[in-house]
Order: C-alpha cells, then structure tokens, then sequence
C-alpha cells in the first residue's frame, strides 16, 4: 500500500462488500467468458447460496472459519435421511467462490489472500459418492429397438420418430441436446459433423446454442446400416411433408422434427421414452443411458478407451476412465485373465 502512495497509484477500496465484489466478477468478467446456458447456472448458484451468507459483509472481513461453516451447512441431512445437496453441488459453490476471492486478489487487489483457498468440500461417505452409470445391456437395448421398429403412433403409423431417435442415439453416443439440433446437412456420407446443441430458454422456447467445450466439437463416423436406415427416414420424412397437409418441415431442415415441424423438447424425449421402456418392459434409464450404452458396448467390444474419448467429445481421457471405471476394470481383469491363460502354457 505504502509502495501505491509513494508511486502516485490509485489505491484501491479496501471496505468493498462482498456483493460489489461477486456482482463485478459475475457480469464484468464471467459474463463474457462462458456459455449462457453456464453463466444461468453460476449466476443462481451466486443469489441463492452465497449472497445471502456473505453479500452484506466486506469482503476483506471474511476468515475462513466462517467459510468453513458455510460449508457445513449444505452438508445437511433431510427428514428422509438424504442429503439436501450433492456433494458435486457443494464442489461447485465452493469452486464459484473461491473464484469470486481470487478475482478480488488479482484483479481488484483489494485482498491480501484468498481466504478460501485450499479448502475442500468434507467427504463423510466416498463410496457414496460414486455415481451410477446406467445403461442397456445389449439384449435389453435390442429388445427396446425391436419393439418400437413395429410400434405404430395413432397419428402417422409410418413415421417412426423414436425409433429413429433411439437407434441413432445408441449408435453415435451423442447427447440429446447435440441430437437434438442436427441437420441433414450435417451427414456427409458416412461422418457427422457435431457443432451445436439445443437449449430451452426461461419461456421454454428453443435456442441452438455452441457446445459444452471445444472437444465437444467434433466429426464422427457411423456404419453403413446406420446410413441406410437415416436414408429411408429421411425419405419417409419428405413423403409425409409433400403427402400430408397436417406434417409440416422444419424451417432448419433439422433431422428429429416431430409432425408440427418442431425441435423435440428434452421433457417430451424423456416422457416418450420412458412410456416406450415400459410398454416394452425394458426398465428406463433416462435419455443419457443411450450415450452410456454407446459407450458401454464399445468398451466391451475391445475399442481403445482414446477412440470411445473422442468420439464422446469428452475433454479428456481421465473423463472418460472415472465414468466408466467399472468397466475398464472388467475389461483389464478379462484382458490379465487372457495373458495369463497365455503365458500359462509357455513357462
């Protein structure tokens, strides 16, 4: 401070309240860095769960003890004996203000440290922790496919929109909201190109928005089979647009259009599926669990861990690894239990 004077420099105020602080960091610096679709999710996380713990404090009277009991809060257990928050929500509220106390040391250098910095979320059960992947087995995701190849919609019997959706999704791994916003023109041959994705605004309205991070951006290859059956779809798609006054096309030329000519809505995919999964009396594993199952039954057919990494558009192979660790384990005990069957013989 004395070195700022001496040098003529503007000192900087010092008795700011944490909500200056958190709201210049919000709109002035993260703003303009993230997805809109991230900055929402950041911009609750600041008004509901630290704002009304720290925004009428200033901010260099905040000690880590009392962020140590803020913490602790969100650890809490409900009447059901559940957690009333996640332990991966509580990483993120804590990660967002740790990033609000660094943008106060570097940026505005109205602090002298993060007084956040090196604390962690408290683990009270690891093996809770971890997340279930659901996914079909290969039987039950021919079952489903089987089923809704004969399923016939009251409306347009020949128009088979979730069997397509289904298919496609098992075979590709795409997220729904990357699926979603394709267009027949992103299919050269046997490649698709993966570069947008759906979102519903506050008034549910769609927006084609970037995707999730730079790996998401990606080209694909796809069998012929799967070629062959987005042909005959895309073929029956233009006869019920030319035959029927009630199908209409879509404006963007999208592939999943239903017969308004609209994008899906991830509720209506969801509701739809899950009565699908239980006319066919296959258990429902949300829409996710076809990404999973792609990546599953590439796993299991002995596909390098980097090839199934890429072709999610996952950032990094350690992604991909920790989702779905036990299956790479199954697949490492079965690829020892060969080597060893192997070598057995030859010692």
């Amino acid at each position: 401070m004395e070195e700022r004077i001496y040098y003529g420099q503007a000192l900087n105020d010092r008795n700011m309240l944490f909500e200056e602080v958190a709201k210049e960091w919000l709109y002035e610096h993260k703003k303009s860095n993230v997805k809109e679709s991230t900055f929402d999710q950041i911009e609750v996380i600041v008004r509901l769960h630290i704002l009304p713990t720290f925004g009428n404090k200033r901010i260099m009277r905040i000690y880590r003890p009392e962020i140590k009991r803020w913490i602790a809060k969100f650890v809490e257990i409900d009447e059901n004996g559940n957690e009333k928050y996640s332990f991966g929500s509580r990483l993120k509220y804590l990660s967002v203000l740790k990033s609000i106390f660094h943008y106060a040391m570097h940026e505005l250098e109205v602090l002298e440290k993060n007084p956040a910095d090196k604390l962690k979320v408290p683990v009270q059960d690891s093996i809770a922790l971890k997340k279930e992947v659901k996914y079909f087995s290969l039987a039950e995701l021919n079952t489903l496919l089987d089923f809704m190849k004969t399923y016939k919609h009251q409306r347009f019997p020949e128009y088979q929109l979730y069997y397509m959706l289904m298919y496609f999704l098992s075979q590709t791994g795409l997220r729904i909201s990357e699926a979603l916003a394709l267009k027949w023109t992103d299919i050269d041959g046997n490649k698709i190109n993966v570069e947008r994705q759906t979102r519903r605004n506050d008034n549910n309205n769609v927006k084609i928005t970037t995707l999730k991070n730079s790996s998401s951006y990606r080209t694909i290859g796809i069998n012929d089979e799967l070629v062959r059956e987005l042909k005959k779809f895309k073929l029956k798609q233009n006869e019920m647009i030319l035959d029927s006054e009630r199908f209409h096309q879509n404006k963007d030329g999208i592939i999943f259009q239903n017969c308004h000519g609209h994008y899906l809505t991830p509720s209506t995919v969801r509701d739809s599926i899950g009565d699908y999964c239980k006319k066919a009396g296959v258990e429902y594993k949300g829409t996710h669990g076809f990404r999973h199952t792609h990546a599953v039954l590439l796993l299991e057919s002995g596909t390098s861990i980097k090839f199934v990494s890429q072709r999610l558009g996952h950032k990094t192979i350690k992604t991909t690894a920790d989702t779905y660790l036990d299956i790479t384990e199954k697949i490492e005990e079965d690829e020892l239990k060969k080597f060893a069957s192997y070598t057995a013989n030859k010692i």
